[in-house]
């Protein structure tokens, strides 16, 4: 007759310590033990069958026929849970002298979820047992993965803080003249050889220079030719489009990119607006006026655009209103020779 306080020349107390995942069963499947740790995961149950699935599909024959052939050959067995959450479990199988069936199972990879479902700690397993440190293995690494994605995070934050910056006017918070020849270049680009649909883009570009914008300097000082710039930015910023492109390229002189502008008239009251919004940079009792002088040129009257050439034009018109009068703006809207 069986012993059910021993196993294998083992007290029950002993075999628990030794192997918290074991299943002590009789030949037919009985359930006789089943150590602290499995127990936790599959709670009670009198019968193998209760319990387990066969975990290999395809496998001939019954779970019991499969627990014989492992203690037989020392084949590995994989169990399925029954209960939620319905894991897999592998592990070997030993027969008793009695006829009776010891299994050690394990929880292979998914020792996390079972870790995590059922609450074990170290404690739950024997101490030889490498689960536990293959599972602070995998939250170490899982911490380092996290810590590294965080700083990979931080430093492409940096990189295009950097970016920004290298490309900003810190004055105005306009773009520089590195970040207009960057903007320049795209819309060339687009006006050329199209977006994604092969559709050409044209766009207008505007030279702006200031009119008596010296005379603050002298008369009120650098720190009010600085308030003065910093309004000119706000204005630009104001009439201008997400897509469009400001920026200040020295002194009082800024640029402007105008996607998809190309109508005069508009280009004329857009400019009446702008330089109406600088005029109001001093109040009317200064004895400073300071407004603005403007040049644009059409990317459409180019047979070869380019940046240089643009620029010029831009600029040659500009000081075309400045000998016109100043406070007014030139657009050269006929095509170009080459």
């Amino acid at each position: 007759m069986m012993h059910r306080e021993q196993i294998l020349g083992l007290e029950m107390g002993a075999l628990k310590a030794l192997l918290p995942m074991h299943l002590w069963m009789t030949a037919d499947g009985t359930v006789l033990s089943t150590g602290p740790t499995l127990a936790k995961i599959i709670g009670g149950g009198e019968h193998l069958g209760d319990l387990f699935l066969n975990g290999r599909a395809g496998d001939a024959g019954t779970l019991l026929d499969r627990i014989d052939a492992a203690a037989e050959n020392g084949d590995r067995l994989f169990l399925r849970m029954r209960p939620a959450p319905h894991l897999n479990l592998r592990g070997n199988a030993v027969r008793a002298r009695s006829g009776s069936v010891l299994l050690n199972l394990g929880f292979g990879i998914e020792i996390y979820d079972a870790v995590r479902i059922a609450g074990l700690t170290d404690a739950d397993f024997a101490p030889p047992e490498l689960a536990m440190e293959l599972l602070f293995m995998r939250e170490a690494i899982g911490g380092v993965l996290g810590e590294l994605s965080r700083f990979n995070s931080q430093l492409e934050a940096a990189r295009e803080a950097a970016e920004v910056q290298a490309h900003t006017d810190p004055l105005t918070g306009l773009r520089n003249r590195r970040g207009l020849e960057l903007a320049l270049g795209n819309a060339l680009r687009l006006a050329r050889d199209g977006d994604a649909t092969g559709k050409g883009t044209g766009f207008a570009l505007a030279h702006l220079d200031l009119d008596h914008f010296k005379q603050v300097n002298d008369l009120l000082g650098h720190a009010a030719g600085d308030l003065v710039l910093r309004h000119v930015a706000r204005v630009l910023q104001e009439v201008t489009r997400s897509d469009d492109t400001a920026a200040r390229i020295g002194g009082d002189e800024f640029v402007l990119i105008l996607k998809g502008l190309e109508d005069p008239e508009m280009l004329k009251r857009l400019a009446g607006r702008i330089i109406a919004g600088i005029e109001a940079a001093l109040d009317q009792q200064e004895e400073c006026g300071v407004s603005a002088s403007m040049g644009i040129v059409l990317s459409r009257f180019y047979k070869n655009l380019s940046a240089e050439r643009m620029l010029a034009d831009s600029d040659a018109a500009l000081y075309r209103s400045k000998r016109n009068g100043r406070a007014r703006v030139t657009i050269i809207d006929a095509p170009r020779a080459d």
